[in-house]
């Protein structure tokens, strides 16, 4: 399996509003890309809690090398940790037929047991 040379990846945390179950809401493939590297994480299985903010969905996540087989899994440590600055592209496809409301979602993982997240944008 690919991985960020460095980088230890906890989760992906999504939080949605409105009167829907987590079945109701279809996450997809989590791409990290800056110049030319870049790294796909696919959603392989969630768990879900009603919170005051909504619903937290945690999911756990991994490359997905079969589907995704035309990305270079090259994305670094420091892209990850200079994310504000080198405009490090952050995209997390979300669907689903019924209405809610996006709040967050984040991307959490660890470098030299030091915990980061990084805010994610719907596809």
């Amino acid at each position: 399996m690919k991985k960020i040379k460095g980088v230890n990846v906890h989760n992906l945390e999504v939080v949605v509003k409105g009167d829907i179950s987590r079945h109701d809401v279809d996450l997809g493939a989590l791409t990290l890309s800056v110049e030319d590297r870049e790294f796909i994480f696919d959603v392989v299985q969630s768990y879900s809690e009603d919170t005051e903010d909504g619903i937290r969905i945690s999911c756990d996540i991994e490359p997905d090398e079969e589907t995704f087989d035309e990305c270079p899994y090259n994305l670094t440590k420091e892209d990850l940790l200079d994310c504000e600055h080198n405009n490090l592209e952050r995209t997390l496809f979300v669907g689903g037929e019924e209405d809610f409301e996006l709040v967050s979602i984040l991307f959490h993982f660890d470098i030299d047991g030091q915990d980061y997240q990084i805010k994610i944008e719907q596809e």
